[in-house]
């Protein structure tokens, strides 16, 4: 990989992880007035993005967050279960049409057509939280609604070592198939909805 491409690569990678603490951030807790990030249930540290499929190269690479100052947390446990898989239409020969020349404009056009499995490891605030699998499910939601002009497969699971029933949570949050049920239930669905509002200006 050139020099070059692979300083862009990281550059694109740090502003995705960036992109998604903001989106996850101010998520509120089910039980508190207070946000994800006002408990340490989410932090940078515990976002990665992995390519896929890299455009111009047969590489691929990992990157974790470092955009600011942050305790570091061991990289999250694999989730189970069938994750969500979003595809964008545009290629990076249609990025590139669109864009109507070549360049900077034109890589970050292609790096976003990229593939990336986004992982993401949450600590809950306590270790028998009952609605850890909730907190999951309000991340996964909105992140899909957010991340629309991306191809991403998403991975959210408790930090290991974090949660008494650590592996039935991950299932649960990562099982499309429960996913869908549980936003059929008009009350869970509310509180999905409350829990995931932007705060207020």
């Amino acid at each position: 990989m050139a020099e070059g491409d692979a300083a862009d690569s990281s550059r694109n990678d740090d502003e995705l992880v960036c992109e998604i603490f903001d989106l996850i951030r101010d998520i509120k807790d089910p039980e508190r007035p207070n946000t994800l990030e006002e408990l340490d249930v989410v932090c940078e540290d515990g976002i990665q993005v992995q390519r896929l499929r890299p455009t111009t190269t047969k590489t691929t690479t990992t990157t974790t967050l470092t955009c600011s100052p942050s305790s570091s947390s061991s990289p999250p446990g694999g989730g189970g279960g069938d994750a969500a898989i979003h595809r964008r239409a545009t290629t990076g020969a249609d990025a590139r049409t669109a864009c109507g020349g070549s360049g900077d404009d034109v890589d970050d056009a292609a790096a976003q057509a990229d593939p990336v499995l986004i992982r993401i490891a949450f600590t809950p605030t306590v270790p028998h939280c009952s609605l850890a699998t909730l907190i999951g499910l309000c991340m996964r939601v909105k992140l899909e609604r957010n991340l629309t002009q991306r191809s991403f497969k998403l991975d959210i699971a408790v930090m290991e070592g974090t949660h008494s029933l650590e592996e039935d949570v991950n299932k649960q949050i990562n099982d499309k198939e429960r996913v869908a049920a549980a936003m059929e239930n008009p009350n869970l669905r509310e509180m999905v909805e409350e829990c995931i509002k932007e705060p207020d200006s």
